[in-house]
């Protein structure tokens, strides 16, 4: 005696497409000419820095010594000399009562991107899941994951001169591998320190239902492209399905380098009030205040980058497609 079976694929929210996380950019901003006379406490902040959206776990306060082994330190002290003239000065960043004109060191804006190194391994492998319907007619739901994973381990090789030992939140920039998996983005937090140790993830594993209805009387066999769905009868009321899937898991090797960027003013606090040179007849005052980016135009003279590899494992279970005869 033979059954065919009823076969349909629901599925709940299947959604295999990464929902990349967008870097947002905010657009420049003017910061006026900030002048006040307070006697010996009088500044003078020049420039009009542009101005980015970031996350504050991405920054944090530049240190005077950083500046100082910024590799464009020295065209800084020239522009101030050139610009204020010499003498004696005293050169701060982030003093306390001038808050809104910070030194900060940030990563770099978007995704830190993952290279390959060398191609990847891969293996294929098959597993069966299944379940009995007790009767000539009945039906089983079978459950069972399908999609892709990412996970992997870094580890710190050179660190960054700028920020060294703090832990900062970071996007890192996943390629595809071997048609297992599309490019990803995974959000991590890092540290700025040689032999340090981090970790990315990414779960786009879903959880799938096939409904299995047998008819009595009919054949009881069906196929799908990427795995097969068979029925045969056990004893004379019994009915055992097997859902073929296949696994392909790759191990693949990378390499990541994370700038980090300095930003923000330096401080000179002259021993004498004086005027620009530019406008030897205007205002005289004892602190100035550089724009870091705005002379330092060339963003190698404003940054340092850290380095860091490691390695990857993709797991992907095969997409089913529809049913054919």
């Amino acid at each position: 005696m033979t059954f065919p079976y009823i076969l349909s694929v629901l599925f709940c929210g299947l959604q295999l497409a990464s929902a990349l996380p967008a870097s947002k950019r905010a657009g420049s901003a003017d910061i006026n000419h900030v002048i006040q006379h307070t006697h010996e406490d009088s500044y003078y902040v020049r420039g009009n820095p542009s101005i980015y959206a970031r996350g504050a776990s991405s920054c944090t306060p530049l240190t005077l010594e950083q500046v100082k082994a910024l590799p464009g330190w020295s065209k800084i002290q020239q522009y101030a000399t050139n610009t204020y003239g010499d003498g004696g000065v005293n050169i701060v960043v982030n003093p306390p009562e001038y808050p809104n004109a910070p030194a900060t060191v940030c990563l770099q804006d978007g995704p830190i991107p993952i290279k390959l190194q060398g191609p990847p391994s891969c293996t294929t492998n098959s597993g069966e899941i299944g379940g009995t319907i007790t009767g000539t007619t009945g039906s089983y739901q079978l459950s069972f994951q399908q999609g892709y994973s990412n996970s992997a381990t870094w580890t710190v090789t050179q660190e960054s001169s700028l920020a060294v030992g703090v832990t900062v939140s970071a996007t890192i920039g996943i390629p595809e591998v071997a048609d297992v998996s599309t490019s990803i983005s995974a959000t991590t937090t890092l540290t700025n320190s040689l032999s340090k140790s981090f970790t990315t993830t990414v779960d786009n594993q879903q959880t799938q239902t096939m409904s299995v209805n047998t008819v009595d009387g009919k054949p009881c066999k069906g196929t799908v492209r990427l795995f097969t769905l068979s029925g045969r009868r056990r004893g004379d009321r019994d009915t055992e399905f097997t859902l073929q899937m296949t696994t392909k898991t790759c191990n693949a090797q990378g390499t990541g380098s994370a700038r980090y960027v300095a930003s923000g003013y330096v401080w000179f606090n002259y021993d004498d009030a004086r005027p620009p040179k530019s406008d030897p007849n205007g205002g005289k005052h004892f602190k100035y205040a550089v724009d870091i980016a705005s002379v330092l135009t060339n963003i190698d003279d404003r940054s340092s980058s850290m380095t860091f590899s490691g390695a990857m494992q993709i797991r992907q279970i095969l997409m089913p497609s529809a049913p054919r005869d």
